[in-house]
């Protein structure tokens, strides 16, 4: 283990990687384009008019009937009042609720991993392919080429009016990726919780495996270490993961995603 990741709270850490997630959620619920219920027992938000971001998240049933609980959400989710996603991480409460959701006809539909970077350690790591020319958004137009590369690579729809008020944040920053003139790659950092998260990190199909993932996130993170910024979160997909394994990262913890089958 590092040096820095010694002499900190690993378990923090862990956290930390969630509730990144968790804070990003809520910034997007101050937008009016974002239906969203925040209380001490659970929190969801719904896009409108996108089909991004829209989850359940940072759910805790201490002391609560918990199968009960589920079974209202249940009937919620069946009646269109809130979104058919739940997050689950190391902030979630009771420990054994995934296996809860399951018996009542959830299911897992997408499985990421909770990873930690100590940025100090990028100024170490080789440059792969330096054809990949990156700038920040900054502007309504390069705000356009950011969300429609988003929407094709993750076949979404993206609210533009909710991107436009996210990039007025000082805690989000945008970034773009061009290959001969042509914007190839995204990604979005969010300062929060104490660490540098790296979110919709996108490269569209037929420039995968050359290096540009890894090149628009090692600077995006380099980005955030001059800001002050000693460590980087994220949570990876499973082909994600072996990019970010190569500019440090190391798994910590799980963040899963379910549905209910209905």
């Amino acid at each position: 283990m590092n040096e820095i990741l010694t002499t900190m709270n690993i378990k923090s850490l862990i956290t930390s990687i969630e509730k990144n997630l968790d804070d990003f959620y809520v910034i997007c619920s101050q937008h009016p384009n974002i239906d969203s219920n925040l209380s001490e027992r659970i929190d969801w938000i719904n896009a409108k008019f996108a089909d991004w971001p829209s989850c359940i998240f940072r759910v805790d049933f201490t002391n609560q009937n918990i199968n009960t609980e589920i079974k209202k959400i249940k009937s919620s989710i069946k009646k269109g009042k809130i979104p058919n996603g739940w997050t689950i991480g190391p902030l979630t409460k009771p420990k054994d609720l995934e296996k809860r959701l399951i018996k009542l006809g959830f299911s897992k539909v997408y499985q990421q991993s909770g990873m930690i970077l100590e940025l100090t350690k990028l100024k170490d790591l080789p440059i792969i392919n330096n054809e990949l020319e990156i700038d920040l958004v900054n502007t309504e137009v390069k705000l356009a080429w950011w969300s429609k590369n988003v929407s094709e690579v993750f076949n979404i729809k993206v609210d533009l009016d909710l991107m436009n008020f996210l990039l007025k944040s000082d805690q989000i920053k945008l970034f773009l990726g061009f290959f001969n003139k042509k914007v190839i790659s995204t990604l979005l950092l969010f300062l929060s919780a104490g660490v540098a998260g790296l979110h919709a990190v996108t490269t569209l199909s037929d420039y995968r495996r050359r290096g540009f993932g890894y090149m628009i996130s090692r600077y995006a993170l380099l980005h955030a270490y001059n800001l002050g910024y000693k460590i980087g979160v994220l949570q990876a997909s499973i082909l994600g993961e072996k990019v970010y394994k190569q500019l440090g990262f190391k798994k910590y913890c799980d963040i899963n995603s379910y549905e209910l089958v209905i």
